[in-house]
């Protein structure tokens, strides 16, 4: 089986950046398994998303379904879902919930087309798939922060991607939230997404299949079982 995300001794750098953020970071995932990136602030995890989307310039072997990213970006662009670090919207954001969901389409349509029916049941559909459909006509600000991630995540399903990138999606959410994300992310996972996701906290850390830590732009990774966060972090940190 080929993997559905790659990297082989990849280095980048921030323009303007003060050296390599990346230092020969290696990785596999393969299709339908939950990946997990761990690590200290700083350490290159975002960095690693950011390569996969085509953010940044980098030596070495970057893969994503088997194509390298600085040759086929366009295409990979359209596989990938992605959940950006830290992004909420205010309560005045003039936005339905339903019209987030649609902007992972409007790509595919000429400006101020009116979107066909099925695209609108495309975006319903990813709506229900997280538990949303009822909030669908809800400015996307009135949301609470858990259902403006799982809005997120519906945009990608809309969007038709096969591979979900998460960027620390528990990040600023209390217990409960975290809790109904994550089950939310297992479930894309067991519908046969493959997810790579930056976390800093123990929701979905016992069901990853694969799990790295990062550190000073280099990768390791971890043997299952991978225990609780706080004693990982502490081996690991004192290596």
């Amino acid at each position: 089986m080929d993997p559905v995300l790659e990297l082989c001794e990849v280095w980048a750098a921030y323009p303007g950046g003060r050296g390599a953020a990346l230092r020969g970071a290696s990785l596999r995932l393969f299709p339908g398994e939950l990946g997990l990136l761990l690590g200290p602030n700083g350490a290159g995890k975002t960095t690693i998303l950011e390569v996969f989307l085509g953010f940044l310039p980098y030596r070495g072997k970057a893969e994503v379904l088997g194509q390298e990213v600085r040759h086929h970006l366009r295409e990979i662009r359209r596989k990938l879902g992605h959940l950006p670090q830290a992004l909420f919207f205010p309560p005045d954001t003039p936005c339905r919930t339903l019209d987030l969901v649609l902007m992972g389409r409007f790509g595919l349509f000429r400006p101020w087309q009116r979107l066909p029916k099925a695209e609108l049941d495309r975006a319903f559909l990813a709506l229900s798939r997280l538990g949303l459909a009822e909030k669908a006509d809800w400015p996307i600000g009135q949301l609470s922060g858990g259902q403006q991630r799982k809005a997120l995540l519906a945009r990608a399903l809309a969007k038709g991607a096969e591979i979900l990138l998460l960027d620390e999606p528990f990040a600023s959410l209390d217990p409960g939230a975290r809790a109904d994300l994550a089950q939310a992310i297992l479930a894309l996972r067991a519908e046969g997404l493959t997810i790579l996701a930056v976390i800093h906290e123990e929701e979905i850390l016992s069901h990853a299949d694969r799990a790295w830590f990062v550190q000073e732009g280099k990768t390791a990774e971890l043997s299952r079982p991978f225990g609780r966060l706080e004693e990982l972090w502490f081996s690991l940190c004192g290596r």
